[in-house]
C-alpha cells in the first residue's frame, strides 16, 4: 500500500510539472498544416515563449528602429517563417537570433524603446501567423540583410540603395594582415566576380577563400568589392552591408516609403512565393 501511494505521489508530481519543462517536440510533417504549424509557444534554450514574442525579438535584432510600419511588417513575416522552420526542423527556436524587450530598453533609451518597440509588436500583430511558401513547400531562404550592394545574391534589383550612407565603404588593412592569409599574392592574385556582383573566390598560390570568408577574414561590410594590393596595405573598396542573402532591409524600407505594402515587398525580395497563414486551425490571428 504504502508503495502504491508513493508511486501515486510521483505520478502526481511529474503531471504537473511536465508542462513546464521545455521539450524538444519536432512536429510531425506528413501534411502541409502540420509542417507549417506555428504553435503559441516554443521552447527557446531552457524557458518556453510565447512565439509572438520570438518573432518580436527576432524583428527588433534586426535594427529597424523608426523604419516604416510596412517594413516592419515585411520583417515580422520574415521571423516567423525563419521560426516555423526551425520548430518544424527540431521542436526549437534555438538558433533564432532575438533581442528582448530587457535588451532594447537598455540600447535605445526608455523613450525611443517606448516608441519603437510598440511599432514593432503592431506590425507582429497585424501579420500574426503568416509565413513565406513557395510551391506548397516553406521557403528556406527567407533572410534579411542590411543594404544591397545594387541588386541581391538572387538578382533582385536595389537601385533604392545607393542612396545609403551605407553603399559604399573603403577597408584598409595592414600588408602583414594580408600576407598572412595570402603570403603569395605578389605572384599571383586573382579576384573571381559570381554573376549576382558579389567577389565569388579570391586565389593566391594555394590560397582560396571565397568573398564571404574575406568578408568574415577582413571585417569587410560585405562581400561586394575590389581589391588593390600596394607596397604597406591591402584596400576594399565595398558596396553594401551584410551578404546580399534575402531582403534588403533599407531597400524595403524605401519601398515602403513610396507606398509599397507589405505584401509586395515581400513578393519582390522573393520571387514566386506566396504568404498564407501557418496555423489557421490555432485561431491565432
Amino acid at each position: 500500500m504504502r508503495s502504491f501511494l508513493t508511486f501515486l505521489s510521483l505520478f502526481t508530481l511529474f503531471f504537473f510539472l511536465t508542462p513546464t519543462l521545455c521539450l524538444s517536440t519536432p512536429p510531425k510533417t506528413d501534411s502541409d498544416s502540420e509542417a507549417f504549424l506555428l504553435p503559441q509557444e516554443i521552447c527557446y534554450g531552457d524557458k518556453t515563449l510565447p512565439a509572438a514574442d520570438l518573432i518580436l525579438g527576432a524583428v527588433g535584432a534586426m535594427g529597424l528602429q523608426g523604419y516604416h510600419p510596412e517594413t516592419l511588417k515585411a520583417a515580422a513575416v520574415v521571423a516567423a517563417t525563419k521560426l516555423t522552420e526551425l520548430y518544424r526542423e527540431t521542436g526549437k527556436a534555438d538558433g533564432l537570433e532575438i533581442l528582448t524587450a530587457e535588451e532594447a530598453k537598455a540600447a535605445w533609451g526608455d523613450y525611443w524603446f517606448s516608441q519603437y518597440w510598440k511599432e514593432m509588436q503592431e506590425a507582429v500583430t497585424e501579420t500574426w501567423g503568416e509565413i513565406i511558401t513557395q510551391n506548397g513547400t516553406l521557403y528556406g531562404e527567407a533572410e534579411t540583410f542590411p543594404v544591397s550592394w545594387g541588386n541581391t545574391e538572387i538578382g533582385v534589383e536595389c537601385p533604392l540603395d545607393e542612396t545609403s550612407n551605407d553603399f559604399s565603404a573603403t577597408v584598409t588593412v595592414p600588408l602583414e594582415e594580408f600576407t598572412a592569409v595570402f603570403p603569395h599574392y605578389g605572384e599571383s592574385l586573382k579576384v573571381k566576380n559570381a554573376q549576382s556582383g558579389r567577389v565569388d573566390t579570391v586565389t593566391s598560390g594555394s590560397t582560396v577563400l571565397t568573398g564571404i570568408e574575406m568578408m568574415q577574414r577582413f571585417s569587410l561590410p560585405s562581400p561586394a568589392f575590389t581589391l588593390t594590393v600596394t607596397a604597406d596595405s591591402a584596400t576594399f573598396r565595398c558596396k553594401g552591408k551584410g551578404d546580399g542573402i534575402g531582403m534588403s532591409l533599407y531597400g524595403a524600407n524605401e519601398m515602403a516609403k513610396q507606398g509599397i505594402g507589405y505584401r509586395e515587398i515581400i513578393a519582390t525580395f522573393y520571387p514566386d512565393t506566396e504568404i498564407q497563414e501557418a496555423n489557421r486551425e490555432l485561431g491565432s490571428k
